[in-house]
């Protein structure tokens, strides 16, 4: 018996490494005992310290969790993420997180010696015990379980055809005669035919069928009767429907569809075709007709098996292959200047001083000079796009603000003339003239008298 006293606490923290404290136990055995000082593994979660000594195992318990996250014994970071991993002995569970005791001994993987010893699970490991009474098929002694021969003992059940031979733990029987290939030996330890058709798994391909012989079998293929429009498969199980559509023996005519059904076919015709009793043949069907008004916004056109819809000129097809939407004329610019657009068209105009041409597209200028049946201008018109504008003679004469009539200008007035102090200057309409005026004795210039009083007053 093996016992272990702890001599010594043990201190651990709770930080992220566990780090524990030397150990100092004794252990007693047989009347043998001493003194050992052990430094117990560190990690995340001590839940089982393990220590051998003389090949026997001493269990510590210690219970300390630190931060550990999710985990139940290791947690490791992974990427930011937590990893969480179990001490020897131990699985990992579905969760992720939480670990599981490993049966060593159920999944065989121990190392006790089985002929006199079995294995106990431990919490994380397992241990040895010697056997107290042998399994069956051993015998004590010497303090081991030895194997039983059964069969110098008499201890079997094998009958007179049959040699007993020894295993480890037990025995088996073995039959004296040698049977051929096809037999096997029957409990009297005889040579019987194998019935190959009952004890092999399809001993035949499909479409065969299994006859036993005297130590062994044959195969013998299968005759199978389809009726109309049926024929055996390859394998001759079963019947299978023929499809005369696609073999092409119907008789479907011109326009129609071939459609396979168990043991025969049927005609139909295509979408947009009716069959007409008469003339026994597939005929084409006006949708526009049978479905007027509905089919179509606005023209409906009759095609072999189906239908169209059109649009009259300023409409387009939408998408739904039904309606009509306007078309919009204008982002086009058919117009040389303006454009509206109406429902279904467009319309053109022309900006004031032009005129819309036959074709309704165009604008060209109106020639108000040639076409006025008054005098748009006193003077002279000249045309200019889209408008007019009027002129006066070169000289003598200024535009009214009225931008039609012209007035003269008084050169006279405005000292715009050339006429000597001699001369007095006469205003005319589109000119000026200078005229020279002679006086009688005794009188003088008004212009030659107002120069003399003007000297004399300055002396």
């Amino acid at each position: 018996m093996f016992v272990l006293s702890v001599l010594s606490d043990i201190s651990c923290s709770t930080v992220q490494s566990l780090h524990c404290h030397r150990l100092h136990y004794t252990f007693s055995m047989g009347g043998r005992s001493g003194l050992q000082t052990g430094q117990p593994s560190t990690g995340p979660l001590l839940g089982v310290d393990t220590f051998r000594h003389m090949m026997h195992l001493c269990f510590v318990s210690v219970r300390a969790r630190p931060r550990n996250g999710p985990c139940a014994q290791r947690c490791s970071p992974v990427a930011g993420q937590p990893l969480c991993s179990c001490f020897p002995g131990f699985s990992l569970l579905a969760d992720g997180h939480s670990c599981e005791d490993i049966n060593e001994c159920l999944l065989s993987m121990h190392t006790c010696h089985l002929s006199n010893e079995r294995c106990v699970n431990t919490l994380g490991h397992f241990t040895c015990e010697k056997y107290v009474t042998c399994p069956a098929g051993y015998q004590l002694r010497s303090n081991m379980c030895e194997d039983i021969n059964e069969c110098t003992l008499g201890n079997h059940n094998c009958g007179a055809g049959f040699e007993c031979i020894n295993t480890v733990g037990s025995f088996s029987c073995r039959a004296r005669l040698r049977c051929p290939g096809g037999f096997t030996h029957d409990t009297r330890g005889q040579c019987v035919d194998i019935d190959e058709c009952r004890t092999v798994s399809q001993p035949c391909s499909s479409g065969f069928n299994c006859v036993n012989t005297i130590g062994s079998y044959t195969c013998q293929r299968k005759i199978i009767l389809c009726g109309r429009g049926y024929h055996a498969s390859p394998d001759g199980t079963r019947c299978i429907d023929i499809d005369e559509c696609q073999t092409g023996v119907h008789r479907c005519g011109e326009g129609q569809l071939c459609n396979n059904l168990p043991g025969t076919y049927r005609c139909d015709c295509k979408a947009g075709y009716q069959y007409d009793m008469f003339r026994r043949m597939c005929v084409d069907v006006n949708e526009c007709w049978r479905y007027p008004g509905r089919l179509c916004a606005q023209t409906c056109e009759n095609t072999p098996g189906s239908y169209h819809c059109s649009c009259t000129s300023g409409f387009s097809l939408s998408s739904d292959g039904k309606n009509c939407e306007d078309v919009n004329e204008c982002l086009n610019n058919p117009c040389s200047q303006e454009c509206a657009n109406v429902y279904g068209s467009f319309q053109c105009y022309c900006k004031q001083g032009y005129y819309l041409r036959e074709d309704g597209l165009t604008c060209e200028d109106i020639d108000e000079c040639s076409q006025s049946v008054g005098h748009l201008c006193a003077f002279k018109c000249v045309n200019v796009p889209g408008s007019y504008q009027c002129s006066c003679p070169e000289h003598g004469y200024s535009m009214s603000p009225n931008g039609r009539s012209c007035k003269d200008i008084d050169e006279c007035a405005l000292g715009a003339h050339n006429c000597t102090i001699e001369e007095t200057c006469y205003n005319i309409q589109g000119g000026f003239r200078c005229l020279s005026f002679s006086c009688p004795p005794n009188y003088l210039n008004v212009k030659q008298k107002n120069i003399y009083l003007f000297i004399s007053h300055n002396f």
